[in-house]
């Protein structure tokens, strides 16, 4: 472009060794001198604002998608510190305080007020503005074009005027005499020129400026009005997050950036967080989360050899063999299919065949060492320590503990002895299951067997698995009461009015980090629960649940309405209607396959629709204040958010079947994934105080007798039958003495 200006000096000529530039992404011009620029680049150039917001690799991505070249952008989502114009050549300031986002400048408005580079080697930042701009913003002088007074501005030159302009605006009006310091030779010599460098004037003193001189594209006042109108609002003094009070806490969060701050420092606090091993609550002061995973656990749970170190065992083991030459596989758990991150904190399991014959002859070795019985085999702490056929060795200080999975291995080597049966929740053949320890327990489908679960997968469903005294697993029908979805809202809220020390919200109040450390964790617990929704709500439909009214010291139940123990009265086709009305089964699809990342937005208002109606179901929540349940939305939204592995949706969930009672009966549609149907909070209500979406048709299985027959044991019955059917075939048809022979093979197949 011939008739470019650099944006800097505003001067268009140039020298061999000082070029103008484009800047491929958004097209500023600039001397390579006045920006920083050494040497050309052989390739596209990009200035410190398209690299800063990675608008250069948008750039170049799409440019290789495309046949022609992608197109430019107008502007950044950024603001000039000492004017209103939006455009330009800009350069990161310093900050005498640190700052959520960065803070930029035009090169031309700092060199133009005296302000210097941090480093005039690099010439990327721009020393601190903070006492230009408030020595301007104490004498709230306006710009005579755009009147405004943000940023900084200048007088005008002739003595006696008390006229101010903004360099910015004064260069794109046109009409104002404007003297630069520089130009593609270098600073003026203040006796070859009209007037004194680095100066301007004000309207009236700029009649001598020649109307042929201004350039097409200059801004009218009226334009430059508005431009100023749009400046953002000078950002208040940031307060910490413990001075925040409710309505600033919501204000904080809607910044991502101050969401990753919340986020960085509530999930590395141990206040309030649980033991991934007995779920007991941390200690600050001794308990550490592992310094490379994440994990958190007493040490005396599962790893006394950790002793002072953070480090987890799983990232010991990874750390020693990391730079050795032998081949190891990444430690995983054996007895169930949940990742790492979601399953807790693994530890080092041993298996021994009965017999050792059939793992001679050739390639043996290494099917040996792929097998259970192999070398470096780890399992989940609670898959091995909950599971009453495996023994627990070596516990002790300064000693691993040890799993030995010797009665759960089968002689294979490959499968674990409860390989027949499912897991009553995720639905899979493989791993290691336990029982419902109740005695009479009836799995549902009316097999006449105890209900079996991966104490990982009862884990995360938010059912009974405990250690007192005994390790215990129990179903949805058996789980106490403090395991019930409703009680652990319940719990989330005695900590917010703990606060209080009351019994109401007083969300004015400015919160401490480690309370809202506590508020998050229980949050966690809550959102994770609700991510196996798309299983437990038929359970939650058909037996409802075992609440019980919590009595608060000095009241008696006898003596109590059943309003004031919140009793709330339900029959299977009563929460039937209630689940389809808030649409838990689809909910729960949702969260485990994070649905909700994948439309810009979806994580905000829909989410937050989706959840207040869950919240809003009485018989399954309880009856909940408008307050309350804002409360619950505000930090169930926030632990969705926050992606913690912990939650153990997206990446971090945990395989199901995809057969079985994991599909709907009617279409053998998946429950664990939405499929066609429409992600629930997507729809707004149909009225302005109305909480449900419209009705919503969808398939479910609520009330229908659950499939429970396992295709392995099916496969078995199937071979026999057919086996029979051979023999009865009519004996007209056979060779004389064929079903004679086939006893006799029978016979013998069973002595081998």
């Amino acid at each position: 472009d011939m008739d470019a200006v650099c944006d800097v000096c505003f001067d268009g000529e140039v020298t061999p060794d000082n070029q103008i530039i484009f800047c491929d992404a958004c097209n500023v011009a600039v001397h390579q001198r006045c920006y920083g620029i050494d040497q050309i680049p052989s390739g596209n150039y990009f200035c410190h604002t398209c690299t800063h917001f990675e608008i250069d690799k948008e750039f170049l991505a799409a440019k290789r998608r495309r046949d022609g070249p992608p197109l430019k952008i107008t502007r950044h989502p950024i603001v000039c510190e000492l004017c209103p114009r939006r455009q330009g050549a800009f350069v990161q300031v310093q900050t005498a305080q640190p700052t959520k986002k960065a803070k930029w400048v035009h090169v031309s408005c700092a060199k133009w007020h005296g302000m210097n580079y941090v480093d005039i080697e690099l010439k990327d930042k721009i020393e601190d503005l903070t006492e230009l701009k408030t020595f301007f913003k104490n004498q709230s002088i306006p710009c005579q074009l755009c009147k405004s007074s943000v940023g900084a501005l200048h007088k005008c030159r002739v003595e006696g005027c008390d006229e101010y302009l903004h360099l910015t605006c004064a260069r794109s009006y046109g009409k104002c005499s404007v003297q630069h310091g520089e130009n593609c030779e270098g600073f003026y010599d203040p006796e070859t020129i009209d007037y004194p460098p680095w100066s301007l004037a004000c309207l009236k003193h700029s009649e001598e400026v020649d109307p042929e001189s201004i350039k097409e594209g200059s801004l009218t006042a009226e334009q430059l009005v508005a431009i100023a109108e749009s400046y953002p609002p000078e950002p208040l003094p940031i307060k910490p997050f413990n001075k925040l009070t409710g309505a600033e806490r919501k204000e904080y969060w809607s910044d991502p950036e101050n969401l990753v701050e919340f986020f960085e420092k509530v999930m590395s606090d141990i206040e309030g967080a649980k033991c991934a091993v007995c779920e007991g609550p941390a200690d600050p002061s001794v308990d550490k989360r592992c310094d490379k995973c994440g994990v958190l656990s007493h040490a005396d749970c599962c790893d006394p050899a950790r002793g002072e170190r953070s480090t987890c065992l799983t990232c010991r083991f990874v750390e020693e063999n990391a730079n050795s030459l032998r081949h190891f596989e990444e430690p995983r758990c054996h007895m169930c299919s949940h990742p790492t991150a979601s399953g807790g904190p693994l530890l080092r399991t041993f298996a021994k065949p009965t017999s050792m014959k059939v793992w001679k002859g050739s390639g043996s070795t290494l099917r040996f060492q792929k097998s259970i019985f192999g070398k470096d085999k780890f399992c989940h702490a609670i898959c091995g320590m909950w599971n009453p056929h495996c023994d627990t060795e070596g516990s002790g200080e300064g000693n691993d503990t040890i799993i030995n999975c010797s009665k759960i291995v089968m002689a294979n080597g490959k499968d674990h002895v409860s390989h027949q049966h499912r897991c009553s929740l995720c639905g899979l053949h493989s791993g290691a299951k336990v029982d419902c320890c109740v005695e009479g327990c009836i799995a549902p489908g009316g097999s006449r067997q105890r209900a079996k679960f991966h104490v990982t997968c009862a884990r995360q469903a938010g059912l009974e698995v405990t250690a007192d005294g005994d390790m215990i697993v129990k179903c949805w029908q058996h789980s106490e009461c403090e395991f019930v979805f409703r009680a652990r809202l319940e719990d989330l809220r005695e900590i917010e009015l703990n606060r209080f020390l009351g019994k109401t919200f007083k969300s004015t109040n400015p919160m401490p980090w480690s309370h809202a450390a506590s508020l998050f964790h229980a949050a966690v617990s809550i959102m994770r629960t609700l991510g196996w929704a798309w299983r437990w709500a038929e359970w939650w439909v058909e037996c409802g649940d075992n609440w019980e009214p919590l009595i608060e010291p000095g009241q008696v139940e006898a003596e109590m309405t059943e309003e004031e123990l919140k009793i709330v009265h339900s029959t299977p086709q009563s929460r039937c209607k209630d689940a389809r009305q808030c649409r838990l089964a689809a909910f729960g699809a949702a969260l485990r396959n994070r649905d909700y990342d994948k439309e810009e937005g979806d994580d905000k208002d829909p989410l937050e629709r989706a959840l207040t109606a869950i919240l809003s179901t009485k018989s399954l929540v309880g009856p909940l204040k408008k307050r309350e349940i804002e409360f619950f939305v505000t930090w169930l939204a926030l632990a969705y958010r926050s992606k913690s592995p912990l939650l153990g949706f997206g990446e971090d969930k945990a395989p199901v079947a995809t057969d079985c009672f994991c599909i709907h009966q009617e279409d053998s549609s998946p429950k664990y994934e939405l499929g066609g149907r429409p992600l629930p909070g997507k729809s707004r209500p149909q009225n302005e105080k109305g909480v449900f979406e419209p009705k919503v048709e969808e398939v479910d299985d609520f009330l229908k007798s659950p499939i429970s027959a396992s295709p392995v044991r099916r496969k078995k019955k199937k071979k026999i039958s057919q086996e029979k059917d051979i023999i009865a075939v009519d004996s007209d048809e056979l060779p004389e003495g064929f079903i004679a022979d086939e006893k006799k093979k029978k016979k013998k197949k069973k002595k081998k």
